[in-house]
């Protein structure tokens, strides 16, 4: 693992922060683009939208990550602004980064669910960046296991399940379906609800290959989670279906 890529001096470059600002770089890129064929949001917008979800979406993800380890960081204070040394909580993330967008739709007039559709299939391509950089890093690691594809990392004594790199996988096909099936999709708010769903499902069963920080009655707290982020999407998701085949 290679937690630092270079050195100069004091100055560092970290595999997770690169890892994150690549998968941003990519998604404005590839959003910009998709913003000039179909017209919404405009690709001057692209920016300001990504900016706004990203900024609600780190502190969302980094006060997650930080009330989860409250002990260590009432003992290291300063330490909550490493951010470039890793620890940001996905859910906590996606909560934050979507009151964000919920904000900025309301300011800028928008549609929320079109914005949610365009925005989320670059979530999914973002965050398969974000936990390449977590494998690179060493952190949010599996279970141990004697599988081919095991993994040793320094500090652990045997090998375990490259699970962030299984996400990253997961992620990247999510990222392929969600921008074939906007083109079928039936009412707005589909893609970004699926995702949500998908996802939920996806770091569910994920999560039964990762050593759980807390858990209760069998389950982690990122599986509560997730079947709590699955329950809301699905119920959502039928709702905007039924108001969609309504108004046909």
């Amino acid at each position: 693992m290679k937690p630092i890529l270079f050195s100069f001096g004091d100055i560092h470059l970290y595999s997770y922060g690169l890892s994150i600002v690549i998968g941003v770089l990519l998604s404005v890129f590839l959003m910009r683009r998709r913003a000039l064929k179909e017209g919404f949001p405009k690709p001057d917008d692209v920016s300001d939208m990504a900016f706004t979800v990203l900024v609600w979406g780190f502190l969302g993800a980094r006060l997650f990550y930080v009330v989860q380890n409250f002990p260590y960081y009432l003992a290291h204070p300063f330490k909550i602004l490493a951010l470039w040394e890793g620890g940001l909580i996905f859910y906590g993330g996606a909560i934050s980064a979507f009151l964000g967008l919920i904000l900025m739709t309301r300011k800028r007039k928008w549609s929320f669910w079109k914005a949610l559709d365009f925005l989320t299939p670059y979530t999914a391509l973002t965050h398969a960046f974000g936990r390449i950089g977590c494998f690179l890093n060493g952190c949010c690691y599996g279970k141990t296991c004697d599988l081919p594809w095991a993994v040793q990392f320094p500090e652990l004594s045997s090998p375990v399940h490259p699970a962030q790199l299984y996400e990253a996988f997961y992620d990247l096909l999510l990222f392929a379906f969600l921008l074939a099936r906007r083109k079928r999709a039936r009412f707005d708010g589909e893609i970004g609800l699926l995702y949500f769903l998908l996802y939920g499902i996806g770091r569910y069963t994920i999560e039964f290959l990762r050593e759980p920080s807390f858990s209760w009655f069998g389950l982690s707290s990122n599986q509560w989670l997730s079947f709590g982020i699955i329950t809301v999407a699905f119920i959502l998701f039928q709702l905007r279906r039924r108001q969609s085949s309504h108004h046909d």
